[in-house]
């Protein structure tokens, strides 16, 4: 979240306690005026009232603190601030209106808006009812339900501040400052068919709730469990408070209303403790945990505290003995006064999960235990398995053999990658009780990961030796084939063509002979260096890499950019970085369409780093022989081979060898 968008949620929390701030402030100057009979939070009406802002104005802070992008939290802030303005309206206009000194202007038009922000209440619940508990609008055939709960909202609330009628109760008399006189019968009807078209919306909202739920299995119905409890008593409550504003008891029309916004608050917040309808669960339940663990220090300083000034003659409570043995004490209870109300928690609110993370915690203490059979067990679901990040090898299991990733997975991540996925089946478990299983296991996942780095890393190494073994049979038997159907048969066919001339005897044959065999021997000698050249030059062996490289830039017919470092290495390294080199170049010459290649050569802290690069055409093949086989050779060293195909913009090989 961006740091504009940090300062916005906090804004929106701060709107509903700055409009109580505000309705204080006003209250204590009408109160300092002497007129006691225009004090509004006094009156009993305004306690239930400010129960339901304190409900919705928590649970909208929870639900945008954690669920930033779910709408129905901002719902939540946005209905108790709707219900805090009000409150700061009526307080405001009764200050303006009727106290003096007039100070504060625009007291009619707050008295409007504190009479007609009530049709703002009513939206906010719809809308809550109608987006939860995906955040999505509803599917058809009730997708237009939200459009013409706004439309009727709105209309409403112009209706009401353009009618001439005036109010009533404690403004009446008083007519909108923006009345058109000559509408006032039209305007009247329009504004009761909206508000009543606005309370069906709001009662069709919580009966397609209602018929969701009869419809729902599994998960979904769970999570609708406690919403649909707490949105059972609205339809009541909308229908008394409807029929005590239509009466003029407006001590009644608040109460009611406000009780069915408490429950439906209420009812959310048990949702979201229990069944993770906005996927808060954690905080709700650490929230209640740590609430308990605190009531059980403070009882435990008390006891001590009351227990050491009753018993003990002289010390008093104040006294400094007192205070460290009480705060001794309370430290002492904290940590297992924790752990004992989050059980209680997990115990009372998610028994499913409690009861699979603690088979994890009492399997977790045995000796070399079993993470997978373990993980099966707590969950009950016997495809579940871990897999863990394996390279080029994409994922392995635990005993670092590939396998192919499914699509439902739990990822655990460490600094910021993943370091295991937990692969389980929907319909067996739920998502949030793996998370919470993965995350009591955290520790030996790791633990478990590196294993199977380790085992992963064993079996390549195996693979790669096999590769080896396999490369130097081959690579014998092609030497052998290129010296038998090479040079051995042309050297052979040159001395029997000797021989023949010497038995003939004729000067002028053998003569003839003879120059025949020069000319065979000098093609015998280029096929013998043209097979050496698949081995270490000789300037390897004299000069270093340097001088090796040198030569090769010399007889392969390629414009050489060099930066090879002028000192000798190991020479078992030296031979690995020669074959680097000359196999890339090979590919270069072969499969680029460059006439240009670079080669650099250096020493750094973490050993010698070969590079051969060019800007040919790409499509390396890391899986060919000649690419694998180097691989292979690298690795044995210690290194690693790293091939960055950027075709059609050109392919670098890099070799990095562990040196001294």
């Amino acid at each position: 979240m961006t740091a504009a968008a940090r300062m916005g949620r906090v804004g929106a929390w701060l709107v509903a306690p700055l409009f109580i701030g505000g309705m204080v402030l006003f209250e204590q100057r009408i109160a300092d005026s002497g007129r006691d009979d225009l004090l509004t939070l006094n009156s009993v009406s305004a306690l239930p009232l400010m129960v339901a802002n304190l409900s919705c104005w928590l649970v909208g802070v929870v639900l945008t603190w954690r669920v930033t992008h779910h709408v129905v939290g901002w719902l939540f802030l946005g209905l108790a601030s709707a219900m805090t303005a009000g409150g700061f309206l009526d307080v405001y206009a009764n200050d303006s209106l009727r106290a003096e000194p007039h100070t504060f202007p625009l007291g009619a038009y707050a008295a409007v808006g504190g009479d007609t922000i009530f049709v703002w209440w009513f939206l906010f619940v719809a809308l809550i009812l109608q987006l939860t508990p995906t955040g999505q609008p509803l599917t058809k055939p009730w997708a237009r339900l939200t459009g013409i709960t706004i439309l009727s909202s709105f209309a409403f609330f112009v209706a009401v501040l353009l009618r001439s009628t005036p109010l009533e109760g404690e403004n009446a008399g008083l007519v909108s400052p923006w009345a058109v006189p000559g509408l006032a019968g039209l305007l009247a009807g329009a504004g009761l068919v909206a508000i009543l078209t606005l309370g069906l919306c709001l009662l069709t909202s919580a009966g397609v709730l209602l018929v969701r739920f009869r419809r729902s299995q599994g998960d979904e119905r769970r999570q609708l469990l406690w919403l649909v409890g707490g949105v059972t008593p609205l339809p009541l409550c909308l229908a008394v408070s409807f029929a005590s504003a239509f009466a003029h008891n407006e001590l009644l029309a608040g109460a009611s209303i406000s009780i069915g916004i408490v429950a439906l608050a209420v009812g959310a917040g048990f949702s979201v403790a229990k069944y993770r309808l906005y996927g808060v669960e954690h905080v709700v339940s650490g929230a209640v945990a740590y609430m308990l663990a605190s009531a059980a220090i403070v009882a435990m300083y008390g006891a001590v505290t009351l227990a050491l000034t009753r018993n003990i003659p002289g010390v008093r409570t104040s006294s400094t003995l007192t205070t460290v043995l009480a705060t001794l004490a309370a430290a002492g209870v904290a940590l297992p006064a924790y752990h004992w109300a989050r059980d209680a928690v997990d115990r009372r609110f998610n028994r499913r999960r409690f009861d699979a993370v603690h088979v994890v915690k009492v399997g977790l203490q045995q000796d070399s235990p079993d993470l997978g059979a373990l993980m099966i067990a707590a969950l009950g679901d016997p495809t579940v398995r871990i897999i863990f990040p394996g390279g080029d090898s994409g994922w392995v299991a635990p005993d670092g053999s590939p396998v192919q990733p499914g699509d439902n997975v739990v990822v655990v991540a460490r600094r910021g990658s993943a370091a295991a996925r937990i692969e389980f089946d929907p319909k067996r478990t739920d998502r949030n009780i793996v998370e919470a299983v993965a995350q009591q296991a955290a520790a030996e996942i790791d633990n478990l990961g590196l294993r199977a780095e380790l085992a992963r890393k064993l079996q390549d190494v195996s693979m790669s030796r096999s590769r080896l073994a396999g490369a130097h049979l081959e690579e014998r038997k092609r030497m052998e084939r290129d010296l038998h159907d090479g040079a051995q048969q042309r050297l052979l066919a040159i001395a029997l063509q000797l021989q023949s001339a010497r038995v003939n005897g004729s000067p002028e044959l053998l003569q003839q002979e003879a120059d025949r065999a020069v000319v065979h021997l000098g093609i015998a000698v280029q096929e013998l260096r043209d097979l050496a050249n698949g081995l270490q030059p000789a300037s390897l062996a004299g000069g270093g890499l340097r001088a090796a490289v040198e030569e090769l830039a010399v007889r392969i017919p390629l414009t050489f950019k060099l930066d090879v470092i002028d000192r000798r290495f190991d020479p078992v390294i030296e031979g690995a970085a020669w074959f680097v080199i000359a196999e890339a170049v090979s590919n270069v010459v072969k499969h680029a369409g460059v006439d240009a290649v670079r080669i650099d050569v250096g020493l750094e802290s973490s050993g010698l780093r070969v590079t051969v690069e060019d800007e040919g055409a790409g499509g390396a093949n890391r899986r060919g022989r000649g690419l694998q086989g180097l691989a292979d050779r690298v690795a044995a060293l210690g290194g690693r081979l790293a091939i960055d195909d950027r075709g059609p913009h050109g392919t670098r090989v890099e070799a990095l060898f562990p040196c001294e």
